[in-house]
């Protein structure tokens, strides 16, 4: 059996991470504002753990990896679009995966899908633009693209 290397396993976590950016935009589309949300965060901790992944950076097995994926900046031969924008992509990490719980658990608050409504739009939109700058990167360094999955 042949062992897999990062980019095999940073492809994978990029096409895992397209589908849940897919999943919200169909919440989204259904009005399962709460849904929404949760796939956004979960877009953003694959996608940014699909990069964390490519560069070998070890990440600790939990959803806000924000401290972790501010490390890139110490990485030699990331292209300086992609440092200019990591705070705002650290920003969406910690900010999704913050919310994220609630989004999953909130009944156990007394919440519904309606206290979303609001947020979800924008959690979409955070989560795509995340998808994409981090998706141009991985293809950027290392030829992954998974357009066409």
């Amino acid at each position: 059996m042949n062992k897999l290397t990062n980019i095999d396993l940073a492809t994978s976590a990029l096409k895992r991470s397209k589908r849940w950016l897919r999943g919200a935009f169909k919440a989204l589309e259904d009005e399962r504002w709460d849904d929404a949300v949760y796939s956004s965060q979960m877009a953003v901790e694959q996608v940014s753990k699909a990069v964390l992944i490519a560069l070998g950076i070890e990440y600790p097995r939990e959803h806000d990896v924000s401290a972790i994926f501010r490390r890139i900046s110490k990485i030699e031969g990331v292209p300086t679009w992609f440092l200019s924008i990591l705070d705002e992509l650290t920003t969406n990490i910690s900010e999704l995966a913050e919310l994220r719980g609630l989004a999953g658990y909130g009944y156990e608050k007394g919440l519904d899908a309606e206290y979303f409504k609001d947020y979800a739009p924008i959690a979409y939109e955070k989560a795509r633009k995340h998808y994409e700058s981090c998706a141009k990167l991985l293809f950027e360094l290392y030829d992954v693209n998974v357009n066409n999955s």
